[in-house]
């Protein structure tokens, strides 16, 4: 589906017999934030042995199906790696476009009396007489024709983040960088992206969802601060009392009731009337006080499968539904992921936090499940419920019979198709990259059988492996892990890369568990209740006691106690040969010593010598 060129030259494409394969691919696009793109090299490509320049190579990823460039950016950088089993790999992250802007600042400059237009022309004009021929970027379309602050103070700062800090912190807008004809053009719009009528909705195309929401930004009660009155004296700000009754803050009533008073100021430093401060904050209030929603979705994008379905793209606005989440609204992608195996599966937010500008961490790469009383029969209606759908709609295809398969096609000649079911002797397979594969999902003769997705009730099987031997499941039940996050769905129990076991409960009935560790004294096993904790190492057992500050050591050889939990020197020791050394008193009712096959008391051996020398009595 993809086409990948560095330089003009061809780095990967879709045809599976090609040498002209990546790794692995992917393509993160937010709106108002710099676009990236991450790759990796296998040394079986051709373009392995080139050199990778950073800040020089142009990367280009084209989707075949649309003909649309997804991507387009420069080279930021790269790494070769070797891993532990020897394979060889080169690795590059890219960024759009975009982040020339970050290669020039804006000297101190106040610009009183400026449109939009008129703005970012001057600042376009400073960075293209900075940069080099390539980097230069002339000004697009622009919908916005001024606002309402009018003057705009650029401080040292690059030119993205002039854009951010003058225009859409105060009065929004997205941007975005194009190329037309060979230059770069900048855009700045109200809004870019169009509204789509396909629907993202539950049992058709979500996989997964989570709705974060957000009430950090609200502010019941606001004091708008305008210019600085005496800004060589004091810090002392024009405020709206004179037009507010001697009230210097503005309350929003339905929010009080709703969070109570909560105060926060704003400041206009370029406001110097006080009706036009208080026009501003009310304005604030208006469109800040409410709870803002981001949704974080893994859907299927079903348009790489079929035509009438649009595909799901950054910026653009689609229905969306999920009735058990009481979801009926229409809502933009705001970012999206796409790997370039998995196209039909991207990681998308949709929500209004478009506010950032510049890279930062993004979310917990991992898919949240449907937290609902019937979840898993909900997951596996869902499931059934799209495959229902994908198979309903799927009549207009083309059966072809020939001597020796059948075919399932999108076209009826097998040279052209892009969509196949393929049915032979050695088994049957889907492809989404023509008659050629790969066949991404098969079943074959040798009893094979391959998915990207599997969705049951109950799946059974004899031995689990994931492929590289970091997990298994042998046929008698062992269970071998040394890197694997598994999660049941519902939280109460996961085992994570790191190897650690979270579970409400662990019962096992038969069978043994076998821990290797990196070393000696690794605690392999914690258990822990108040003061009380039990250590499990290869090594030895700890048993430690806060609160009496006492510890026993447990190793093959000896017994150890100490003192104090911290204490280096043991107080008593007790050796596998028989040998005590304490520091403290031994104290036993009886103790006997064994020499030449009889037993002795010490106690009355020792009352025989006293008696022999001193006379009797002790």
């Amino acid at each position: 589906m993809y086409r990948i060129t560095i330089n003009g030259q061809l780095l990967h494409e879709p045809d599976t017999l090609s040498r002209y394969r990546l790794s692995s691919g992917r393509i993160d696009d937010e709106v108002n934030q710099i676009p990236k793109f991450t790759f990796r090299i296998p040394v079986s490509n051709p373009r392995y042995e080139d050199e990778l320049n950073d800040r020089k190579d142009i990367i280009e990823v084209t989707n075949t199906l649309t003909n649309e460039v997804e991507f387009e950016g420069t080279l930021l950088t790269h790494t070769d790696s070797m891993s532990n089993a020897g394979k060889l790999t080169k690795g590059g992250t890219c960024e759009g476009y975009l982040g020339y802007l970050c290669d020039s600042i804006q000297p101190y400059h106040h610009y009183e009396n400026s449109t939009v237009t008129e703005f970012l022309t001057a600042l376009l004009a400073v960075h293209n007489a900075n940069v080099s021929q390539d980097k230069q970027i002339s000004l697009g379309s622009c919908d916005i024709s001024g606002d309402n602050t009018n003057s705009k103070t650029t401080a040292y700062r690059n030119t993205l983040e002039e854009i951010r800090v003058n225009l859409i912190e105060r009065i929004g807008g997205e941007i975005r960088i194009r190329k037309v004809n060979g230059s770069l053009v900048l855009d700045f719009m109200t809004q870019i992206g169009s509204r789509s009528s396909t629907k993202i909705q539950l049992a058709d195309n979500i996989v997964a969802l989570s709705v974060d929401t957000d009430s950090t930004n609200i502010i019941t009660r606001l004091i708008p601060l305008g210019y600085q009155l005496h800004p060589e004296e004091t810090a002392e700000r024009l405020t709206i009392a004179t037009v507010n009754s001697d009230c210097i803050y503005l309350d929003d009533t339905n929010a009080i009731d709703q969070f109570g008073v909560i105060e926060g100021t704003v400041i206009f430093d370029d406001i110097t009337v006080p009706a036009n401060l208080k026009a501003a904050g009310q304005d604030y209030l208006t469109n800040n006080n409410r709870i803002r929603k981001a949704y974080q979705a893994q859907v299927l994008d079903l348009s790489t499968i079929n035509n009438t379905y649009t595909a799901v793209k950054c910026g653009w606005t689609y229905p969306f539904l999920n009735e058990y989440m009481d979801i009926n609204e229409e809502l933009r992608v705001m970012r999206r992921s796409v790997d370039i195996y998995k196209p039909y599966a991207p990681t998308i937010e949709i929500g209004d936090r478009a506010e950032r500008i510049t890279d930062i961490a993004t979310r917990t790469a991992k898919l949240i499940e449907y937290e609902l009383p019937k979840q898993k029969l909900d997951i596996l209606a869902s499931a059934k419920a799209t495959a229902t759908e994908l198979i309903n709609a799927g009549i207009n295809g083309h059966v072809v019979v020939n001597g020796n398969e059948i075919l399932i096609m999108d076209t009826d000649d097998k040279t052209t198709a892009t969509h196949v079911w393929r049915y032979n002797l050695g088994g049957w397979g889907v492809s989404h990259n023509g008659y050629a594969g790969p066949y991404t999902m098969a079943a074959t003769l040798n009893g094979g059988f391959v998915a990207d997705f599997i969705t049951a009730g109950v799946l059974r099987g004899l031995e689990i492996i994931n492929g590289n031997g970091t997990f298994h499941v042998d046929t008698n039940g062992n269970v071998t892990a040394s890197s694997v996050d598994i999660n049941n769905g519902n939280g109460i129990f996961r085992v994570l890369p790191n190897g650690t076991v979270q579970a409400s409960a662990l019962q096992m009935t038969g069978g043994s568990i076998n821990m290797s560790t990196s070393t000696e004294t690794y605690d392999a096993i914690t258990l822990s209740c108040n003061e009380w904790t039990l250590k499990l190492e290869p090594l030895q057992v700890i048993l430690s006691n806060s609160s009496i500050d006492k510890k026993i050591l447990i190793q093959a050889g000896a017994i150890y106690m100490y003192d104090s939990i911290n204490a280096q020197q043991a107080a008593c020791v007790i050796e596998a040969d028989g040998d005590i050394a304490t520091t403290g008193v031994i104290t036993a009712d009886e103790l006997r010593y064994n020499w030449n096959g009889n037993t002795y008391n010490v106690g009355t051996l020792i009352s025989t010598l006293w008696n022999e020398v001193f006379g009797g009595g002790m």
